[in-house]
């Protein structure tokens, strides 16, 4: 849903093979661009290592679940690796591992985290800030009760966002809140009302030793329409998402992901459904005006919201990457990349230039 777009802009200028165990979309891949190659192959009980071992750049785009392995074995292979996978592990332990193999791996590497991570590395680099708060979301632009939601990227991991714990930073102390709590409502313009909840999305940012451990408070919600919370809330309490083993189709597996197949079935985007993306950073510096971004986007042919606005980021640190613009080796967050204002003004203006709407006041 993310690593086929990934590809296709990439393929503009670069070869690309892509790894996937589905054939029907590989075969669409290759159909678009004879600089594109397919290699069907499991990527979670192969061995990737001796596929991948030629290449100057891995775009991991897998599953959460599998994406810190992944990236530590790319990292053995002495790959560079942009990473979107959202895993649950630590990225920073992958770090002196990469310094070891004198490879680059940029984490997080979509819209939030990802973008979010740049910009509010960026408003920390030039001012002195007490305060950050991030909302962001993508959603369907017809409503679809009773969800009022469609999945833009993989469901596993929209169901992770709402069972992680959520870790924020209050005074200067990290603390751990349930996701989906906190929630509040919000009125966006041309969208109308929004509900947002806390979900654990803030990742290397919290990293007590990063570039942002001077800001006392941080928080991540996630956007939705009114009402999904709840309903969220009430599978939880009934056990739906838990790691209990059932059978399904004459297989053994988790209640969470029977839950997973059985809802993508009503949140599936149909080919053409129109969405958008929405994301709004606030920041309250020390002295002075808080300081607003928005981040806006809507389905364009042949491409989500949520692909556009996660790969286009991804794709950007790539070619960052690939055009040895970064020095430095190891695990660099794009918070710290935000920092420096030629990767953020490079990264902020290839969105741009793509149509990704991004103010800021």
């Amino acid at each position: 849903m993310i690593g086929s777009f990934i590809a296709k802009e990439l393929c503009n200028d670069f070869e690309v093979t892509v790894i996937d165990n589905n054939k029907a979309t590989l075969n669409q891949i290759e159909k678009y661009n004879h600089r594109v190659s397919a290699i069907n192959f499991d990527a979670k009980n192969g061995i990737i290592e001796d596929i991948i071992a030629n290449y100057d750049l891995a775009v991991n785009c897998l599953p959460g679940f599998m994406g810190f392995e992944m990236v530590k074995k790319i990292i053995q292979c002495k790959i560079s690796c942009v990473d979107i996978s959202f895993m649950s592990e630590n990225c920073l332990e992958l770090s002196e591992l990469a310094l070891k193999n004198d490879c680059l791996v940029i984490p997080d590497a979509g819209v939030a985290p990802g973008l979010s991570n740049l910009i509010i590395g960026n408003i920390v680099a030039n001012n002195e800030i007490e305060e950050i708060q991030t909302m962001v979301g993508g959603l369907p632009k017809k409503k679809n009760p009773p969800w009022n939601y469609k999945a833009p990227f993989s469901p596993i991991d929209v169901i992770e966002e709402y069972i992680r714990p959520a870790r924020i930073r209050v005074d200067g102390k990290t603390e751990i809140r349930e996701a989906l709590s906190k929630k509040q409502r919000l009125e966006v313009e041309g969208v109308g009302e929004l509900e947002a909840f806390l979900t654990d999305g803030l990742r290397t940012l919290l990293n007590p030793k990063g570039s942002l451990s001077g800001v006392p408070n941080l928080m991540e919600f996630t956007i939705r329409y009114p009402g999904h919370c709840d309903l969220i809330r009430e599978m939880i309490n009934e056990g739906k998402f838990s790691n209990e083993i059932v059978n399904y189709k004459d297989q053994k597996i988790t209640r969470k992901e029977k839950t997973c197949v059985e809802l993508f079935k009503s949140w599936k985007l149909k080919g053409g459904e129109e969405e958008f993306t929405f994301m709004l950073i606030l920041a309250v510096p020390k002295e002075g005006n808080e300081i607003s971004y928005t981040i806006y986007d809507e389905f364009t042919e042949g491409a989500t919201s949520m692909a556009r606005t996660t790969g286009l980021t991804a794709c950007a640190f790539s070619r960052l990457v690939l055009g040895n613009k970064i020095k430095e080796k190891g695990v660099i967050c794009p918070e710290t990349l935000g920092m420096n204002d030629v990767f953020y003004d490079y990264v902020l203006n290839y969105l741009r230039d793509r149509g990704i709407l991004i103010e800021s006041w």
